[in-house]
């Protein structure tokens, strides 16, 4: 499955003071993100009740950022203003995906998994990765099940052994996907 152009990495929650500050849900775990002078682009999230809200997107430059690591508290230079910051609200911040950081060998994007033909450890196919969920221990990933059904598998070395995105698959240990839904 061909990698996103845009990934998420945060949404903008609500305006924070008079200034034009935002509160943001970051969506990512690399420090630097909401760093000042690191770029990011908001587009609206949802479409409005009279009909599809323009979908470009604008260019927000960090300024400044202050608060707690998991919600932050942002000002960008472009918005000067409480009323400009609560133009703002609900907006997802994004970033080319071509931006994002090299990952060691052994570390994977979730973006990257979705789409991967999943095998055993005999070679068949069972089926292929739908989705990738955070656990407070580690991703699970779903897969759905040739056979019909899902199976959750816990995205750690004992169970997913191999992940070769050049060839397009991951395998499974026996004894992680069954035949049915979990």
């Amino acid at each position: 499955m061909a990698r996103p152009e845009w990934i998420e990495v945060g949404r903008i929650t609500r305006p924070h003071g008079v200034h034009g500050e935002v509160r943001i849900t970051p969506d990512s775990d690399n420090p630097e993100r909401f760093a000042p002078g690191s770029v990011v682009y908001g587009r609206p999230r949802l479409v409005g009740i009279a009909g599809a809200r323009l979908q470009e997107q604008v260019r927000l430059t960090v300024e400044s950022v202050r608060g707690d690591d998991a919600f932050p508290i942002v000002a960008f230079r472009e918005i000067a203003d409480r009323d400009a910051a609560g133009a703002l609200h609900g907006y997802v911040l994004e970033v080319r995906s071509s931006e994002l950081p090299e990952l060691d060998d052994d570390e994977f994007y979730p973006f990257d998994l979705i789409g991967l033909e999943v095998r055993d450890g005999h070679g068949a196919v069972v089926g292929q990765v739908s989705d990738v969920v955070e656990s407070p221990a580690h991703a699970i990933v779903i897969v759905a099940l040739a056979s019909g059904g899902e199976a959750m598998v816990p995205f750690v070395h004992a169970a997913v052994p191999v992940v070769d995105l050049v060839e397009g698959y991951l395998t499974i240990e026996s004894g992680f996907v069954g035949g049915g839904s979990t």
